[in-house]
């Protein structure tokens, strides 16, 4: 009863935050790609995951909001295939389906097959070698801007974070991109109690949006959060009980925050 007073107010709020910007997106709606390149027709995006089911898991809202846009054509690369279990040809398939029933075309994904990247917290990814794969095939495809973990890699998982560090490495020294500007974002980690509270983190989130002109916000709406957790189901070899109560409760299938590396 004591917290009612702070808790009542912020629960509306939250709520009636993330309905508007559902109704009006545009609300939060900032330009991504370099200023060189706003009037370049169709917009090209690069997603860097580091295992299958990353996608899913913490970029739905984004994902699921630029490939149903026109104008933009979404790519994801995901680092390695998932075979720290022995499932990786597994879940290779999986992640195209998945990446499929989100509107990609098979063709968009990238799966790296590199015994030097293994789906594995105990052993180290190359930045460089990350940097490198991740370079090649931003130029190759002509990447207007990349998506990507932060520093702390949402879940902590070292592949996430050798993932930002490699994407951060290319970004800052790549002499290509001063002739071809791409931007880099990476999505912001959170504590425990706003990861698992859906919706109702929407306040704070646009906290981090108003703090600086750079960060972008994206918000899933009913039709959004649907398609991901539709998405996740391709992921049948991880779709165990503790992945679908995260479906519900992570804030993650509904909102995310970027914040701009370069």
């Amino acid at each position: 009863m004591i917290l009612a007073p702070i808790l009542v107010p912020l629960l509306l709020a939250s709520v009636a935050s993330y309905v508007a910007l559902c109704w009006r997106p545009q609300l939060a709606e900032r330009s991504m790609v370099p200023a060189k390149k706003q009037d370049k027709q169709q917009k090209h995006v690069l997603f860097v995951t580091a295992h299958p089911d990353d996608e899913c898991m913490f970029f739905t809202p984004t994902l699921a909001s630029l490939a149903r846009q026109p104008h933009v054509a979404v790519s994801l690369l995901c680092l390695s295939k998932g075979d720290h279990d022995g499932h990786g040809d597994v879940r290779k398939k999986e992640l195209v389906k998945a990446a499929v029933s989100f509107g990609l075309t098979p063709d968009s994904v990238i799966i790296v097959d590199d015994p030097n990247l293994p789906d594995d917290p105990k052993k180290a990814w190359n930045v460089a070698l990350v940097a490198k794969t991740v370079e090649a095939v931003v130029a190759a495809g002509d990447v207007d801007t990349v998506f990507t973990f932060d520093r702390q890699g949402v879940s902590g998982h070292p592949n996430h974070i050798a993932a930002y560090m490699g994407v951060k490495h290319m970004a800052l020294t790549s002499q290509r991109f001063k002739f071809h500007p791409v931007n880099v974002y990476a999505l912001d980690s959170v504590g425990l109690v706003r990861k698992y509270s859906s919706i109702i983190d929407t306040v704070f989130s646009l906290g981090a949006l108003v703090s600086a002109k750079s960060n972008l916000l994206f918000v899933a709406d009913i039709q959004a959060y649907s398609a991901g957790v539709q998405a996740m189901a391709m992921h049948e070899s991880q779709l165990v009980w503790f992945r679908k109560l995260y479906l519900a409760f992570s804030r993650y299938m509904f909102i995310n925050t970027y914040s701009k590396i370069n």
